[in-house]
């Protein structure tokens, strides 16, 4: 090599290089599962260089040419460095800034996996061919510069099986038929500007609906398209609907018009996550698109609505503006989130998703944020295997609840017009954390001028963990003082972790009392040591925290707690559906904190057996399950029992078995309490159960269970199965071919207490001839859920790890969080012991890392509540059920 200067090479790309258009052909053989495909990409050299790099994993590069204008320019080498997942070109002397032509031709093998460009097995032993490139997986199916602020213009060219249709971000322009090969050149339009991420390629013989979105004057109509496999067209309605009223309702949010001329959905049956929202052509899998009206229950649909929903929103936040980065991922994650919910609400305000929001979003990421394996919501992240395990419940989860709490001091109105101007502002550019917060700024200061919005969620997003605000009377009659401090379940745990904040909060504080709720705010500063709340004359009880929109939980004195526990008791209209629940989730948290005793916290729940709404007993379902699993194999267990089914009486009486007309979220609740009931033993509910399943199991022809209650049915049914039973319902699932319905059949058979069936179905599960690689860790999960499979899981995965990790590889995070999922029960030092030679003996975890860490606390932890709590809680059931 004429220069002898070093080549400095890092994990990112150099800025100095830039792509602006690629010029993409791509010829997949859905018959050999090979793909050949040659790359133009046309790139500016800022500055002068002798080498450049851009991404290239799994694909034979076969020859790379580089242009000036029309000039060839001299490539010295090309070299892939696996390492970095990186095509070096090296050339003889320094090129001057200016603008290339890098020409590349490249082929690989679409059966690697199912990311990147795959093929996906149909029933009918066909193929079809999908793409899924989310976070860094583009680099797999043809070289490109996959960062996302390298946003360029595509024009794509995918060859196919003249039977077949081809899909794209863009809509068709072209078809070039080659008689030879009796294969079609499909181009499509050139693209707008996108990160690599977002680019997709589909080749299949489905069929499709479409409808068209009315644009009301903001921007163009167009059509949206659903796809689906020929026999499953019938199960695309309820999707497409939603995702009409859903699109509507965004291009009226934010303002701003849908950017592409064409939208179209569709579900691939093999698929490694709940959907992506690649540019105009949204990939799904199966379950969370497609809906029988004959099959599926409100769960299935609500589910459904919620994913179409999240990707919709991308639409404009993400794939319009996108973070600059994958550290600020929660900008794309955690707003899609919150919108989903914003969108539903205002398209089904009768399914109540503000309130679901706690039980679906909020309570889950508390109980992961109170822990020192937590982290903050921005934080660095620069491997692929760091980039995927961010996609994770504090992005997602903490980002979407830290939104609404901004929305709930800023106002819906002034957060939807900062919104909206951060769109138009960086349309087509790349953000951080900063410009979406400045574009809601001069909202925000219209009512608060001395607050600087920045400041006060930096205190949110730039460090881990949240406040627990502490009540107590203060000295003057109807005052009260506020104090805030770091939440962590283990009260002795030792944070290494320094904060810029100190762990202190710029807390928004709401309040209710006897006359309702106040609409004001009362500010916390981070600096200040409390702050105190003066309530009017008269005024009784007080509850902080309305409909837990802040992200923080509340302590009050015990007979604060009492106050709060007759109210919830006697009903009063203040509390909201959302406060009760809040109420529950709180109390239960602090007693495991130590904050509390365990009393005060059970002393709040007796009020269930008056709760008539569907949110609070989502909360205490999770509690109890919890309560549970922890006092499983002791005497106390029986206790809890008997103390549910108390709680539970009065509601389930109301209930009927029979197939009613329900709105939803009545149809919610009847299947939570029937559920609960069954699983707490209630006599009436678990004969009723098991003779509707065998029923059915004898005829499944003939009986029909409704969609509602099948799940649970299918599952407590098969509590006390025989290996016959079990049979009978394998060869029901081998024979199904709705995703939603395979679903509850592939749980139902995980539930029986016989360790040999449990056994053998662990070991049909890992043939794809039975259950696909997408769903096998969900298997795994399921079974070892069930305490008769969880040492039997546990042992699999420690035996089989090499093979685990071939097949799913370590930079899966769904590989990586089946550790705490199996884990998540384990109370004893022996167990401990388990995982810490099991993660000595494959010390690589990839993008698991983290759940590794999480695994270990949650089990110390298990230990310590064993310890510390189980004696009283014992106590007090014990009392509580003479």
């Amino acid at each position: 090599m004429a220069n002898s200067h070093k080549i400095k090479i890092s994990e990112r790309l150099s800025l100095l290089v830039r792509p602006s258009h690629y010029k993409l052909l791509l010829n997949p053989d859905l018959k050999t599962g090979l793909f050949q495909g040659n790359v133009k990409i046309d790139v500016n050299f800022k500055d002068k260089k002798n080498f450049l790099s851009l991404h290239t994993k799994f694909l034979d590069i076969n020859d790379v040419k580089v242009y000036k204008d029309v000039t060839e320019i001299n490539v010295a080498k090309f070299l892939e460095i696996k390492s970095l997942e990186q095509l070096l070109i090296l050339f003889d002397n320094d090129l001057s800034p200016g603008n290339y032509l890098l020409c590349i031709k490249f082929n690989g093998n679409l059966t690697r996996n199912i990311v990147g460009f795959y093929l996906s097995h149909l029933k009918n032993n066909s193929t079809m061919v999908a793409s899924k490139f989310q976070p860094t997986y583009a680099r797999q199916a043809f070289p490109c510069f996959d960062e996302p602020e390298f946003k360029a213009t595509y024009d794509i060219t995918l060859v196919k099986p003249v039977d077949y249709i081809a899909l794209s971000n863009m809509n068709e322009i072209s078809k070039h038929l080659d008689t030879s090969t009796n294969t079609e050149a499909v181009t499509f339009a050139t693209s707008v500007p996108m990160s690599t991420y977002l680019a997709c390629f589909v080749i299949c013989n489905f069929d499709y609906k479409e409808v068209e979105i009315l644009a009301n004057g903001i921007g163009n109509n167009f059509k949206l398209r659903s796809f689906a496999q020929k026999d499953q067209t019938h199960r695309i309605d309820f999707a497409q609907d939603i995702g009409k009223r859903v699109t509507e309702f965004y291009i009226k949010y934010y303002e701003v018009p849908f950017p592409l001329p064409k939208l179209d959905m569709i579900a691939i049956p093999d698929y490694v996550s709940g959907a992506t929202e690649h540019w105009g052509l949204i990939t799904y899998r199966e379950t969370s698109f497609l809906i029988d009206e004959a099959t599926a229950s409100s769960r299935n649909k609500i589910s459904v609505a919620n994913t179409v929903a999240h990707e919709l929103a991308h639409m404009w936040f993400g794939n319009l503006v996108t973070m600059k980065w994958w550290d600020e991922v929660w900008l794309n994650e955690g707003f899609a989130s919150y919108m989903q919910v914003k969108a539903l609400n205002a398209i089904e305000p009768s399914w109540t998703m503000l309130d679901q929001f706690l039980t679906r979003t909020l309570h889950s990421v508390l109980v992961t944020d109170a822990k020192l394996s937590s982290h903050p919501i921005v934080q660095t992240v620069e491997t692929p295997d760091q980039i995927t395990a961010i996609f994770d419940s504090i992005s997602y989860n903490k980002g979407a609840s830290v939104l609404r709490m901004l929305e709930g001091f800023v106002g819906e109105e002034n957060f939807r017009l900062g919104v909206s101007d951060y769109l138009k502002k960086y349309e087509f550019g790349n953000t951080i954390t900063k410009d979406l917060l400045s574009s809601l700024e001069p909202y925000f200061k219209k009512n608060n001028p001395q607050l600087r919005l920045m400041y006060i969620m930096d205190t949110w997003t730039r460090q881990m963990g949240y406040p627990l605000l502490t009540v107590t009377p203060g000295d003057k009659t109807n005052t009260y003082v506020i104090t805030q401090k770091r939440f962590l379940i283990d009260p002795e745990a030792v944070v290494n972790d320094e904060s810029d904040y100190k762990y202190r909060w710029f807390v928004p504080i709401t309040y209710t009392t006897s006359s309702g709720p106040k609409e004001n705010i009362l500010w916390f500063p981070d600096n200040f040591d409390s702050v105190t709340l003066t309530l009017a004359e008269g005024e009784k009880w007080l509850k902080i925290n309305n409909n837990q929109v802040g992200y923080y939980r509340v302590n009050y004195t015990d007979s604060m707690w009492q106050d709060l526990t007759e109210q919830l008791q006697s009903q009063t209209e203040q509390l909201t559906i959302s406060d009760r629940s809040n109420l529950l989730d709180d109390a239960f948290a602090l007693a495991e904190a130590q904050v509390i005793p365990y009393r005060v916290a059970l002393n709040l729940s007796t009020y269930l057996r008056v709760e008539n709404d569907f949110v609070p007993w989502e909360t205490a379902t999770s509690i109890f399950a919890s309560l549970s699993t922890r006092l499983l194999n002791t005497p106390a267990h029986d206790d809890l029992q008997k103390y549910v089914q108390h709680l539970v009486k009065p509601l389930y009486t109301k209930q009927t078995w029979e197939r009613t007309s329900l709105s939803v979220i009545e149809g919610l609740l009847r299947t939570r309490i029937l559920s609960l009931s069954t699983k707490y033993q209630l006599p009436d509910a678990e004969e009723k159960v098991r003779n509707i399943f065998l029923k059915w199991l004898n005829l499944p022809k003939e009986v029909t269970i409704e969609p509602d209650l099948r799940d649970f049915i299918y599952y407590y049914g098969m509590k006390a199965a025989s290996q016959d039973e079990w049979d009978k319902l394998w060869t029901i699932y081998l024979e199904e071919d709705d995703a939603q319905e395979q679903a509850k059949l592939r749980s139902a058979l995980s539930a029986p207490r016989d360790v040999n069936i449990l056994k053998r179905y662990m070991e049909l599960a890992w043939d794809e001839k039975y259950v696909r690689s997408q769903d096998y860790l969900n298997v795994l999960s399921s079974i070892s859920s069930n305490p008769s499979g969880t040492d039997l899981v546990w042992k699999n995965v420690r035996d089989n790890w090499p093979q685990l990790v071939e097949r799913f590889t370590l930079n899966s995070r769904y590989l990586g969080s089946l550790i705490p999922s199996i884990t998540g029960t384990f109370n004893t030092e022996i167990s401990l012991k388990e995982m810490e030679t099991f993660f000595a003996q494959y010390p690589e975890a990839g993008a698991g890392e983290s759940s590794r860490v999480r695994a270990l606390e949650n089990v110390r932890n298990n230990i310590k509540w064993t310890n510390t709590h189980q004696s009283d809680v014992s106590a007090w059931l014990k009392e509580q059920v003479k």
